[in-house]
């Protein structure tokens, strides 16, 4: 009886985690995405850094991603080639149970 109780604690644990930090990880996927977008797009090759965070919040805003904002987590250089560099960091907390956090960092440079 007692292993019963422990198999489903710890699926139901397992379950908890997982309904808290898929959602984590598709957003990343699609900032991700986004990023890759950008930094692949020739017509926005030459633009200002305003202009690129800009089309990155626009990009945000359609793939409904609010909780981030691009001037937050995102920094914009060139290579000595004058190819976009894009870093993407960030950390993304979710609250498990009671006063227990699961804390999520993502750190992806993106070049064309």
């Amino acid at each position: 009886m007692f292993k019963w109780l422990a198999t489903i604690a710890i699926i139901g644990v397992i379950a908890i985690v997982g309904i808290q930090m898929v959602p984590v990880y598709i957003q990343n996927h699609a900032v991700k995405k986004i990023a890759m977008d950008v930094v692949s797009d020739a017509e926005l090759a030459n633009k200002p850094k305003r202009e690129l965070l800009a089309q990155v919040q626009k990009r945000f805003l359609n793939n409904d991603i609010r909780s981030l904002k691009p001037q937050d987590i995102i920094t914009i250089n060139r290579d000595n080639r004058g190819a976009l560099v894009m870093d993407v960091k960030y950390e993304e907390r979710r609250k498990l149970l009671y006063n227990l956090n699961i804390v999520a960092a993502f750190d992806d440079q993106i070049t064309n």
